[in-house]
């Protein structure tokens, strides 16, 4: 009976021994893949080389000295220039024709000017033998893609170009496949045509001359006399919100020529940017997106800060012109103070961590080492994890813009992360050295 006992009681203790070193086993199992091994929730991202802008983003009015253009005589009116143009003081800009009749006339025989221009630069096509049909088709494909890319990027300037090369070719393929017949009998009915309306069309009545030098632009809308370009030193933020275009009521009004070189954009922004815009001002450029599609350089010219009032008026001046610069007043305007350039990295990622770094003397002596919290990054390392700090350029709403090449004495221990590093934007318990799966 008492063997029995003995037997129950060392059962009891062997399986109470077997059930704590199982426990133990799973506790120990937790602490090594949580602290050393990882875990699998770990999610990163590689980093890539990218660029930032730090943008002010305001309503801008274009000032220009400009004068307006005043037809001497009446009828149809047709403009020699387009807007954007330059023009010399006195140069034509438009003639003054009696009719529409002789207006259209004039228009045709251009068209047939350009048109037989077109078909003689096709003179040798329909006896080239180097070029085959499927030759002619990938160029048809290519010239189409590329008209659809310029389309799709907006880039206005390029379309109209790309539109008569597709054409060209077009036509090219027509003419090497015989489906256009003679290019000779179809420029000499041109010609015809041409010597028809010519001397069917009467004299002009007139010629609009340019008041000034500047670049011409067609239409006018009231803020020419606005506000004068001696007066933005000055101007304040109650100013310019009362600034409104002048009725045009001249009816011999037909343009105005923008004079001078430079234009400039007046916008009311807070005082922290106009501070910004000051600080930059050596970098500043400006977009209008509806306006345009480059971005152009700009000089930071007035800084108007108002006597109690929420708004700071700053003045850009620009000299960039083209035909849509030339029609724009007011318009949605970014300027942007500075570009910068780096690694990529979300703000997810960012860490507080410890980071030592060993000192020594002018002859190279190890003098102790030297601890500090910095802000940093942690980096797939093979099956480790290695922390890893950061020189901020930049921070947006969501990501940051980091040195790849620090200045020297910026970083704590001189470690940072290069090109296509595995930042870990996701995972718990993280640390420098842990060992991951």
């Amino acid at each position: 009976m008492e063997k029995s006992e003995r037997r129950k009681t060392i059962t009891k203790r062997i399986l109470i021994g077997v059930g704590i070193a199982l426990v133990l086993s799973y506790i120990v199992f937790l602490f090594v893949t949580t602290n050393f091994l990882g875990s699998n929730n770990i999610s990163t991202e590689i980093t890539y080389r990218s660029t930032a802008e730090d943008v002010v983003k305001a309503t801008g009015l274009i000032v220009r000295d400009e004068e307006y253009v005043s037809a001497s005589a009446s009828g149809v009116l047709v403009y020699n220039v387009s807007d954007g143009d330059k023009v010399i003081a006195d140069g034509d800009i438009a003639t003054v024709y009696n009719n529409q009749q002789d207006v259209a006339a004039l228009t045709r025989i251009e068209e047939i000017d350009e048109k037989i221009a077109f078909l003689e630069s096709l003179g040798g096509a329909s006896t080239t033998v180097n070029v085959g049909i499927d030759t002619i088709n990938n160029q048809l494909n290519d010239k189409l893609i590329y008209l659809e890319k310029q389309i799709n990027a907006r880039a206005f300037d390029n379309i109209s170009a790309a539109e008569d090369d597709l054409m060209t070719t077009i036509y090219r393929k027509q003419v090497i496949t015989g489906q256009q017949g003679s290019l000779v009998e179809k420029i000499a009915a041109l010609e015809a045509e041409r010597e028809s309306l010519r001397s069917s069309t009467g004299q002009p009545a007139g010629a609009i001359k340019a008041p000034a030098a500047g670049y011409f632009v067609s239409s006018v809308d009231g803020y020419e006399k606005s506000i004068g370009v001696d007066k933005l030193d000055r101007l304040t933020y109650s100013e310019f919100e009362q600034i409104e275009p002048a009725e045009v009521t001249d009816p011999s009004c037909v343009g105005k020529i923008i004079k001078g070189v430079n234009w400039y954009v007046v916008c009311p922004v807070s005082s922290d940017e106009a501070a910004n815009i000051s600080r930059n001002s050596d970098s500043i450029s400006i977009r209008m997106p509806y306006a345009m599609t480059e971005t152009i350089p700009a000089k930071l010219l007035y800084v108007n800060p108002g006597n109690g009032e929420d708004q700071t008026i700053v003045v850009l001046q620009c000299n960039y012109m083209n035909s849509g610069i030339s029609r724009v007043r007011r318009e949605p305007v970014e300027i942007v103070v500075n570009t910068y350039e780096g690694l990529k990295v979300s703000k997810k990622a960012l860490h507080d961590d410890t980071v030592t770094r060993t000192n020594y003397d002018d002859d190279g002596n190890d003098i102790g080492t030297e601890s500090r919290t910095v802000q940093g990054v942690y980096v797939e390392y093979g099956n480790e994890l290695v922390f890893k700090q950061v020189d901020i350029k930049f921070s947006g709403d969501d990501y940051i813009i980091c040195n790849e090449t620090p200045a020297e004495g910026v970083l704590f221990n001189g470690s940072t992360i290069t090109l296509y590093d595995k930042v870990v934007v996701e995972g718990g318990d993280l640390f420098d050295g842990k060992l991951i799966q």
